[in-house]
């Protein structure tokens, strides 16, 4: 993949790798809805979106 090329989505555990968290802290928040995914051909991807979000509530935490 080219540097300058835009990711969408992300399998769960590259999503984990961006998050700082253990892959299976994500498929159990997949599985409680706490987080959005979507299989694709039998693999679960994370929207960008999704990371984003996470990250978002990582820094305000952080920040209190």
């Amino acid at each position: 993949m080219a540097s300058s090329e835009v990711r969408e989505l992300y399998t769960v555990p590259e999503a984990a790798k961006e998050l700082g968290r253990p892959h299976m802290t994500l498929y159990r928040w997949i599985d409680a809805d706490k987080l959005i995914a979507i299989r694709l051909g039998g693999i679960l991807f994370v929207p960008k979106s999704e990371i984003e979000r996470l990250n978002k509530i990582n820094e305000q935490t952080a920040e209190a």
